[in-house]
């Protein structure tokens, strides 16, 4: 039998450390709420926003992809050990993440973020990076607005019949773009509403300081996000708890400190709720189904739904202050006939 080789043992050393820093976490919500939040943010999304995202054909194909992140997990070890920690967010009870990051003070990149977290000899694959996954995310989206808008001007006010038609076949693509990004990336922001992904208490309360004497409910993150929405919780109870849109200053671009000052008010609002939580699953109200219970995870899946719906609106507005293609042009000066898009 051949001795292992040094590069053996390297890769056997590099398995162990990427198992060490990807703890296994469960999906957030389970199947039923990443469905729910994804309905209901595209069934309350504003008339401003391009009939191609409000049909109910779209609506559907949102509804069906917010589960998706968790049902590609298992991929391999790449994908997995790459992606799984932008679902939560390891908050301690001090409000910070590893005892140096403040959610009111997050680092204006992942990189940034992950250098900071080398001060407490950590990194976002061990505690999480869900702020960034909404942030790369909505970055995102507000690009596909733009092109759109871009390409379905040109589509129409383009000189050339040829490129009028190109035009419009892009805008088409470029739609159907748009939906899935919207829905994957939907999965995230739906994360950020369950208590459980943004605590390091996501699976019982665990070692250390523990005031209310919370006994130990092991198993309670399946519990809470799986069975008991599986049984208990329906869409109709979510769309009573979620408000009327409200737009955003139009004359003020979100900027980056804009947008994750957005994210870490949603997540502590979230982390408000994990003790309210263990004092609901101690009084067994995830096992009865309580109307406590009952009325408290249809609240939180409602702010997912909240935050999801203003997100996709915010990314709408403001795709009006971007720039695109090479070299980039303005999209008010395209729409205002200033610029041309493409070739």
């Amino acid at each position: 039998m051949k001795r292992p080789t040094t590069l053996h043992r390297m890769l056997a050393l590099l398995v162990l450390a990427v198992l060490a820093f990807a703890p296994l976490r469960a999906g957030a919500w389970g199947e039923k709420g990443h469905e729910i939040i994804n309905d209901l943010a595209a069934a309350n999304l504003p008339s401003e926003l391009p009939a191609f995202a409000r049909t109910r054909a779209a609506r559907w194909e949102l509804r069906y992809l917010g589960p998706e992140m968790d049902r590609l997990k298992g991929s391999g070890m790449s994908w997995d050990a790459d992606r799984d920690p932008g679902h939560y967010l390891d908050i301690g009870d001090d409000g910070k993440i590893a005892g140096v990051v403040s959610l009111a003070q997050l680092p204006a990149s992942m990189s940034a973020y992950e250098v900071a977290l080398l001060a407490a000899h950590t990194t976002p694959y061990r505690v999480g990076y869900l702020p960034y996954s909404i942030a790369d995310g909505w970055e995102q989206l507000r690009t596909d607005f733009a092109l759109w808008r871009v390409l379905s001007y040109e589509a129409v006010h383009s000189p050339q019949a040829s490129a009028r038609a190109s035009f419009a076949e892009e805008a088409r693509l470029r739609a159907t773009l748009t939906l899935r990004d919207i829905g994957v990336w939907g999965h995230f922001v739906a994360d950020g509403s369950q208590p459980l992904h943004v605590t390091t208490h996501f699976n019982g309360w665990g070692s250390g300081p523990n005031p209310e004497h919370f006994p130990a409910l092991r198993g309670i993150h399946a519990q809470f996000e799986s069975a008991f929405v599986d049984r208990f919780v329906k869409a109709s109870a979510v769309q009573r708890d979620i408000p009327a849109y409200a737009a955003l200053d139009p004359q003020r671009r979100i900027s980056q400190a804009r947008l994750l000052s957005l994210i870490a008010r949603y997540l502590r609002g979230t982390n408000a709720a994990v003790v309210p939580l263990y004092r609901i699953a101690a009084a067994g109200g995830f096992t009865s189904g309580s109307r406590q219970a009952r009325a408290f995870t249809a609240a939180q899946l409602a702010r997912g739904a909240t935050m999801l719906r203003n997100l996709i609106a915010y990314a709408w507005e403001d795709s009006l202050n971007e720039r695109v293609g090479y070299p980039a042009v303005a999209v008010r000066a395209v729409l205002a006939g200033r610029a041309t898009y493409g070739p």
